[in-house]
């Protein structure tokens, strides 16, 4: 039993002893540039199982062999290939000293560009794609991912002109060390020359064979483009009625003609959601919906929402005939329950309408049609009944990139809604509105994003006492002036019920900062005001808060917190801080 405790006591010192025998201390000298040492510094074994020396000298010099192989291929890939490398080590020290030291002398360029076919005869220029389109120049530092690149838009190019099975034969670089150049040839079999032909479905239950057809960006008889392919692959999946599509082009006949199968799996029409909100002028609140996508077989869908809130609550339902006569047409109808209790004003409304909605493009959207709506206003005591006609037409461009947490792009939102009361009330008036907000990341990973925004609102007919409390401009709240109660930043009555104005202007500033990758801080500052005349005064003093936000990106979007409080303009009817959370950002 001695001797066995005894063996065991030799062996574990001996491995102690081969561990820190393998001990190492690593320095890397010499690379060119940043994306070199980057590349290097991630593949790189010594680097990477620092933390995890080898068990022996021998593993060692291996892993040392395995670094100089990857950073050859780094140095390779970026155009160094005269760089030298030397490697120095002593075996005697604990730990291991390890030098490797890189002198990369003249880097390589892009020498000359050939398309060819397989059998080597160049390609025309109905086949070859133009020089700004491969993205190589004759001349520019060597980058292998610029020639991958490239490699990938020639085959685009011939994608979008009817070659979909085009394909690299081969490809080869060559050097020539004495010009320090690499001359490039891309052997390219590009294929039989192809037209769309008939499409069939796989996987359709309970989507119309027609309605299908509708979502197709192609037409039969027309050369094949990868395009149009993927536009119509992404129209599918836009309507969330799948929950997987594959679009294949199969090989085409002796007409030419390519037959197109486009396999789905149905994904449940119904969705159920909801939300939750609180401010401290609002108080809480919550909204819940049911949406049904694909209500008679025609991606026709039929939206209810329910919000509840302090104030009031509101019921919506919203039905959509896509592709109503034309593509990305839609006719919609809509009718609302709405009852308000508000500072400003108490509202019993129902309205109804209806209308046509464009896709004009992936940014522009434009919709227009008619309202009538019939709502009963308490304003300050005084009882008004209105039977409003309205004609409401929106124009709106988006290039944002996200729905609830955009970093780039901007959006803007015009919008013009001519009134007729119908029972002579407020007679006849026009509220004209346009919003724009932009965001701008302030470095690559986008962790810091400056983001802005600004509003302008203006009546032309009446004044402001003689139009419905509802339709007026206010100012205040989490979606406006935040710090001011809702709809609080503007001019007040005798009993410090906001009046509203007949036009508006506002704007924000946020600095989001993404501090972690889920959470993140904005501070921001919002203005604005409402004025008595049609159009804002730009020269007059505005309501101004500021204050601190918090975020947490959730699965569904971030989760945001925001305290302000008012910094000019407050009065002694404002609080001191207000409070809003609820999912997205401001803006």
């Amino acid at each position: 039993m001695q001797a066995r405790l005894v063996l065991a006591l030799v062996l574990m010192l001996c491995a102690g002893a081969a561990r820190a025998a393998s001990d190492y201390r690593l320095d890397l000298s010499g690379l060119p540039d940043d994306t070199t040492r980057g590349l290097v510094e991630e593949t790189s074994e010594l680097v990477t199982l620092k933390d995890k020396p080898p068990p022996s000298l021998t593993a060692l010099r291996n892993r040392i062999r395995g670094d100089l192989d990857r950073i050859r291929l780094v140095l390779n890939a970026y155009g160094w290939f005269d760089a030298a490398i030397d490697v120095t080590s002593d075996e005697d020290q604990k730990p291991v000293p390890v030098a490797i030291r890189v002198t990369p002398g003249e880097r390589y360029a892009v020498g000359a560009l050939r398309l060819t076919d397989p059998g080597g005869v160049d390609l025309g220029p109905a086949l070859a794609p133009s020089p700004e389109r491969l993205g190589l120049k004759t001349g520019a530092p060597y980058d292998a991912r610029a020639v991958l690149d490239a490699e990938a838009a020639i085959i685009i190019h011939l994608g979008q002109r009817g070659r979909p099975f085009a394909k690299v034969a081969h490809r080869d670089a060559v050097l020539d060390r004495a010009g320090r150049r690499v001359n490039i040839t891309w052997a390219i079999d590009y294929g039989p020359l192809a037209s769309f032909g008939p499409t069939s479905f796989e996987g359709l239950e309970r989507l119309k064979d027609k309605a299908a057809r509708a979502l197709l960006r192609w037409r039969e008889g027309d050369d094949v483009n990868i395009d149009q392919i993927e536009e119509t692959r992404r129209a599918f999946v836009a309507t969330g009625l799948f929950g997987t599509v594959s679009v294949t082009t199969q090989p085409p006949g002796p007409d030419g003609r390519a037959p197109m199968l486009i396999r789905v799996t149905e994904a449940k029409p119904r969705t159920i959601g909801g939300g939750l909100r609180y401010s401290t002028s609002d108080g809480a609140g919550a909204r819940a919906f049911w949406e049904h996508r694909n209500l008679l077989g025609g991606r026709e869908t039929l939206r209810i929402t329910a919000d509840i809130a302090q104030t009031g609550y509101s019921l919506d339902a919203k039905a959509k005939k896509p592709d109503f006569e034309w593509r990305d047409v839609d006719l919609v109808f809509e009718a609302k329950a709405k009852r308000e209790e508000l500072d400003a004003y108490d509202l019993d409304t129902f309205s109804i309408g209806g209308g046509l909605e464009w896709r004009y493009s992936p940014r522009w959207f434009f919709s227009g049609g008619a309202t009538l709506e019939q709502s009963h206003i308490d304003d300050d005591g005084v009882t008004e009944d209105y039977t409003l006609f309205g004609v409401p037409v929106i124009a709106r461009r988006d290039t944002s990139n996200d729905a609830l947490d955009p970093t780039r792009g901007h959006r803007l939102v015009f919008s013009l809604t001519p009134y007729y009361d119908l029972a002579g009330t407020a007679g006849t008036f026009l509220i004209g509105q346009a919003s724009a907000s932009t965001y701008l990341p302030l470095d690559d990973a986008e962790d810091y994003v400056l983001a802005l925004r600004g509003g302008l609102g203006a009546t032309f007919g009446g004044s402001t006492y003689s139009l419905p409390a509802d339709k007026r401009f206010y100012a205040g709240g989490g979606d406006s002036v935040r710090g001011f109660a809702y709809q609080a930043a503007g001019p007040l009555g005798s009993d410090d019920e906001a009046t509203g104005g007949k036009s508006l202007l506002t704007g924000a500033v946020e600095m989001r900062w993404r501090v972690t990758e889920t959470i993140g801080l904005v501070p921001f500052v919002d203005f604005g005001s409402v004025f008595e005349d049609s159009i804002p005064d730009f020269g007059a003093d505005l309501f101004m808060g500021a204050g601190l936000g918090l975020r947490y990106r959730s699965p569904i979007g971030p989760l945001r917190l925001d305290i302000a409080m008012p910094i000019v303009g407050k009065r002694d009817s404002d609080d001191i801080i207000q409070i809003y959370i609820s999912i997205g950002q401001a803006f």
